[in-house]
């Protein structure tokens, strides 16, 4: 019995949704509806207006089964359907559905659709979808879609999606995606994707991903993407990557990428920043790689053809910065190593030592952060071009015989005064401070003496001041002094 009903229902409403406009005006209008205040319909044509249904507009309408009418401006109730072949304004409540080949405003409430060939505005309650043929706008909520033929606009709450072939403006939360073929603009949530073949706008949060055909701008939150065939521009968090076919700037987190042709701002990725150019600040866990940088670079890898700025990682490799071997002897008795790379104000080495003065094998790995500088920013009165100052911060972990996690660091600052003879070659030398922190117990003689030996908590501590001198090979560039390279700055203040 049930299929009996819905089957020729289901018909009913394709047919009237998708019937050309013409159809509806072939021998009446709209304007031409004759007013009654009260119709009472069990299924067309039994009703107080009989066949003559269409040309009347109501007030109040009972529908015991399915009701079709010209308009309805009031309140209508239907057990199954309530149709209106120009219009509906007012309130309306189906069991299955309220249909109109117009447009529709008010309150409408059906357990499975609300259904208008124009515009639909208000507040649309339904179990499966609301449907408008043109614009959708106002509050709906559904179980399954909201769907626009064109805009859709205000509050939108969907269990699967909202859908519209314009754009899509406001708040709108479904369990899916939120999809236009224009822009999406305003706050939206999906549990799945923000989708738009525009540009997407505002605050958007996905369980997935937020997509755009065009440009994103504002405040994007993905667990897995942002991503847009334009540009990208403002806060954008992504679980997995934020990418950009042209320009991103503003603030860019990423667990996995932040990749663009030009990426401009602070990026934050946990795994590496990718663009042509690179500017502002620019943190990853494994690499930031990029034709040209700006800025500060703090990564495992940073790599560019071109790099100005202040770069922090084991490996800074730059076209035009500074690829050096360092040795060097420290007091105590460590001789170590550097791949010193990076620019030729700052550099990082990479160090491998080993204590050659000790009767066992002692060997560390370290880091270290240097600046150089022209001698004349030190000692104004020393005018010598090949005469150059580095401060260096330094960390390194020892370990005897062989590699263990064991606690056992030093801390190191160095003033070194150093020497270019030519552009390959330089000696160096000067005071350093230094700070050990170890669990190991046979370190203490790491170290010729000790101004003060604390034990804390377990961990032995001794610090001193010591000595460092080295050679440093290949090609170095004397560095300006700070006042002549600021000026050289283009800042428009």
């Amino acid at each position: 019995m049930i299929k009996r009903i819905l089957f020729p229902l289901i018909l009913f409403t394709a047919a009237v949704l998708f019937l050309p406009k013409q159809a509806f005006s072939q021998n009446h209008s709209e304007q031409d509806l004759e007013y009654r205040k009260w119709r009472v319909t069990l299924f067309p044509p039994l009703s107080t207006n009989g066949l003559e249904a269409p040309k009347y507009t109501a007030k109040y309408s009972i529908n015991i089964l399915v009701g079709s009418h010209g308009g309805m401006d009031g309140g209508e109730i239907g057990g199954l359907v309530n149709y209106n072949k120009y219009y509906s304004h007012g309130f309306q409540l189906a069991g299955l559905g309220n249909i109109t080949g117009g447009h529709m405003s008010g309150v409408n409430i059906s357990g499975l659709g609300n259904f208008s060939k124009d515009d639909m505005s208000g507040i649309q309650v339904a179990g499966l979808t609301n449907f408008s043929g043109e614009d959708l706008e106002g509050i709906q909520v559904v179980g399954g879609l909201n769907v626009a033929g064109d805009n859709s606009s205000g509050l939108q709450f969907a269990g699967i999606g909202n859908i519209a072939k314009g754009d899509i403006e406001g708040l709108q939360g479904a369990g899916i995606l939120n999809a236009a073929w224009g822009n999406i603009s305003g706050l939206q949530a999906a549990g799945v994707a923000n989708i738009a073949k525009e540009n997407v706008e505002g605050l958007q949060a996905a369980g997935a991903f937020n997509f755009a055909g065009a440009d994103i701008s504002g405040l994007q939150a993905a667990a897995g993407a942002n991503i847009a065939l334009g540009n990208i521009e403002g806060l954008m968090a992504s679980g997995g990557v934020n990418v950009a076919r042209k320009d991103a700037s503003g603030l860019l987190i990423a667990g996995g990428l932040n990749i663009a042709n030009n990426l401009e701002g602070a990026s934050i990725s946990g795994g590496a920043n990718i663009a042509k150019d690179l500017s502002g600040l620019q943190i990853a866990g494994l690499l930031n790689a990029s034709k040209t940088a700006t800025g500060l670079q703090i990564g495992l890898i940073n790599v560019a053809r071109e790099f100005e700025g202040v770069p922090i990682g084991v490996i800074s490799y730059y076209g035009n910065g500074r690829k050096n071997i360092d040795v060097r002897f420290s007091d105590g008795g460590f001789t170590d190593i550097g791949l010193t790379l990076g620019t030729h104000r700052v550099y990082n080495s990479a160090l491998f030592g080993y204590n050659t003065l000790l009767d066992r094998d002692v060997y560390r790995v370290g880091f270290a952060v240097g600046l150089e500088k022209n001698i004349r920013d030190s000692f104004q009165n020393w005018e010598n071009e090949t005469l150059f100052v580095n401060q260096e911060i330094a960390v390194t972990h020892q370990f005897e015989n062989e590699w263990s996690k064991d606690l056992n660091l030093i801390y190191s600052y160095k003033f070194l005064i150093g020497k270019r003879f030519g552009s390959g070659f330089s000696l160096y030398g000067g005071p350093s401070f230094n700070a050990q922190i170890t669990r190991v117990n046979a370190a203490k003689d790491y170290t010729w003496y000790s101004l003060w030996s604390p034990e804390w908590k377990g961990r032995n501590y001794q610090f001193w001041a010591g000595f460092t001198a080295g050679i440093r090979l290949f090609k170095q560039k004397a560095p300006l002094r700070f006042k002549d390279e600021f000026n050289n700055w283009d800042i428009n203040w």
